[in-house]
């Protein structure tokens, strides 16, 4: 077995550097394949998440969840397993491989964490028994950027009290590769900061021979940090928020401000996922030619962040994405486009397709409303209609939902938004995005409730047809579905509210279908409950039972809470039980002495429920030995 010794800067702990062995069974497919590496639109099953949200479309549903459901999520069967403690906080969202054979570990389902700490652990997403607590594998790939480094740029206080790995990894499950940004000093110049993309082996964390790489990249322009035509990347003035992407055999990287600090641009970054290679003409800037800002400060601006969702990716590979606050003068071809919605031809390196700017964009800008605060969702063609059958929908700051056709994105009018449909402050302000289950479109607004708005025909009802009554504060609401085709769906969401005070954060459950339906909230038993400290723009992950939550210093593992077994001699006849009420079920070991494995059967007529009493019927043959109730 492995050392578990702490590894020396960039080492991994196994020696060995094996492919993982994925169990053809439960890989998952889509429908749409990539070439040479990842899915497209929407997942088959998403029993395997290997990117932000599910799949390319950032559609935030998983309906292929078989376990958990409406009538098992609640305080008495359903609740926080353990907690993994990491050594940063996690902003970036977990992953999770299924039937993974781990060199001298064995299979297991794995779930991998990032941290700002630049660390990568991969755990035991079932349990945290055993000799290494569950640990499988740990890295580090560099000295995280400190807020002391950069001084004024850090004035918002984005993160604390480190800045390393911060937008979700992807993962290519035909390579076995998983690849981060890890934005890290320099050594020896630990004063000046650069942002490198590594490639990891999943099945061991060691490194694949041709990563890392320095991110750089240029693109024409006469804007702020330009020379002689050309705007360079300023590794130092940008952050990785959005979520990595993969599509086409391209690894795509965004960037946008560090520290909200001017100057700086939104960058998109394509890498051959084979080798890291930076590939020629795929660096698209958003605002290139930006010599100053709204309030005439030399800046540029125009960030990718979008929440921390990634770039959506439709089945031609074309990319799209929201842009914050910043110059704008693509309605006079002046190539800058703070505050829109770009589409991004990816067929020969990046260029602009199409885009949409609300007519309102100037004073949005002005007024730091940015539409870029929130993230897009490509919605499926079940959504559209004839004459738009392929959406896009997305929000920011003003709480106005944006539903674009995609194949004609509406671009800028100083007096209409010339688009499918315009919602004014629909929510409150979102900084995150939607998800979308069954013909209904999700969102969490900041200080508001969770709302489910209808889209039928290509058009969505202007009021909500089911809302929630919990109101959240903070920054950084994703909501994320999970149902069993279109049933048994269930709303997940996490009030990262007191962020601020080191508070704990609370992973909520509804009725999807019925947003009043409060299902579960971890406040509800606190002390079994407690995640630990909420981190903002936090999204829960919802696969094979379990719930992933993130947060200060650790993961948490959510699901249903085990059964009591009863090791008891039971003689013939009727014994009771007290127990909360729900339906049981009375099993019996056959043929093993040991409780943990042999063949359960369930002992027939086993169970009444009566008034949270339950009044089991024991045989005469057998009655001796282990016994436990299952719901």
């Amino acid at each position: 077995m492995p050392s578990l010794t702490t590894p020396s800067l960039g080492q991994s702990l196994s020696e060995s550097s094996v492919l993982c062995q994925i169990s053809v069974l439960k890989t998952i497919f889509c429908t749409s394949l990539l070439v040479g590496t990842m899915l497209a639109l929407r997942c088959v099953s998403a029993q395997n998440v290997l990117t932000f949200q599910y799949d390319n479309s950032r559609t935030g549903a998983n309906t292929n969840e078989v376990v958990l459901t409406p009538d098992n999520v609640n305080t008495t069967n359903f609740g926080r397993l353990f907690t993994y403690t990491v050594d940063g906080y996690i902003y970036a969202q977990p992953l999770y491989i299924t039937n993974m054979t781990v060199p001298g570990r064995g299979v297991h389902n794995v779930v991998y964490v990032a941290t700002e700490n630049d660390s990568v652990y991969a755990f035991d997403a079932d349990s945290n028994a055993g000799p290494e607590g569950g640990l499988l594998w740990w890295t580090n790939l560099g000295i995280a950027a400190e807020s002391i480094l950069f001084g004024t740029r850090y004035h918002h206080n984005v993160l604390n009290p480190l800045i390393g790995v911060t937008g979700t990894p992807v993962i290519d499950p035909v390579s076995g590769t998983i690849y981060f940004d890890v934005f890290c000093g320099d050594v020896p110049d630990t004063t000046n900061c650069v942002h490198r993309i590594h490639a990891l082996n999943i099945a061991t964390g060691e490194e694949r021979p041709y990563s890392p790489v320095l991110v750089t990249a240029s693109v024409p322009g006469t804007g702020v940090d330009s020379t002689s035509g050309v705007v360079n990347f300023i590794p130092q003035n940008h952050m990785n928020r959005p979520a990595m992407t993969l599509a086409g055999g391209i690894l795509y990287a965004a960037y946008g401000s560090y520290g909200d600090t001017d100057p700086y641009h939104g960058w998109v970054i394509g890498f051959n996922a084979t080798n890291l290679q930076p590939l020629s003409g795929y660096a698209f800037a958003t605002t290139p030619n930006a010599t100053t800002n709204s309030f005439g400060v030399n800046a540029g601006e125009g960030a990718l962040w979008m929440g921390g969702d990634g770039l959506c990716v439709d089945a031609a590979n074309n990319l799209y994405l929201e842009t914050g606050n910043g110059s704008f003068s693509a309605q006079t071809n002046g190539g800058d486009y703070g505050d829109s919605f770009v589409k991004l031809s990816t067929a020969a390196g990046l260029a602009v397709l199409d885009y949409f700017a609300p007519s309102n964009q100037l004073s949005m800008a002005t007024n730091d409303l940015d539409l870029g605060s929130g993230g897009p969702i490509l919605l499926p063609d079940e959504a559209g209609s004839a004459a738009h059958p392929h959406l896009m929908v997305g929000i920011g700051k003003e709480g106005t939902i944006y539903l674009l056709d995609r194949d004609n994105m509406g671009q800028f009018s100083p007096g209409t938004n010339n688009i499918v449909q315009t919602l004014p402050r629909a929510t409150a302000g979102v900084w995150g995005s939607p998800a979308y289950f069954n013909n209904l479109v999700y969102f969490q607004g900041v200080g508001d409730v969770m709302k489910a708005f209808l889209i039928t025909n290509g058009v969505m009802l202007v009021a909500p047809v089911t809302s929630s009554t919990n109101r959240f504060g903070g920054v950084g609401y994703t909501p994320s579905i999970s149902a069993n085709g279109t049933n048994n769906a269930i709303a997940w969401v996490i009030d990262t509210g007191a962020y601020g005070s080191h508070g704990p954060a609370v992973l909520h459950a509804y009725d999807a279908l019925n947003l009043t339906q409060h299902l579960y909230s971890s406040s509800q038993n606190l002390a079994r409950d407690n995640p630990g400290g909420a981190v903002k723009y936090a999204v829960p992950v919802v696969v094979n039972g379990k719930v992933f939550v993130r947060g200060e210093y650790s993961l948490s593992v959510f699901g249903l809470l085990p059964a009591p077994t009863l090791n008891v001699s039971l003689a013939e006849g009727n014994v009771l039980f007290s127990w909360s009420t729900n339906t049981w079920t009375l099993y019996h070991l056959e043929g093993a002495t040991n409780p943990v494995a042999g063949d359960w059967s369930s002992v027939t007529n086993s169970v009444v429920t009566t008034n949270g009493v339950f009044q089991v019927s024991v045989p005469a043959s057998g009655a001796t030995g282990f016994y436990r109730l299952r719901r």
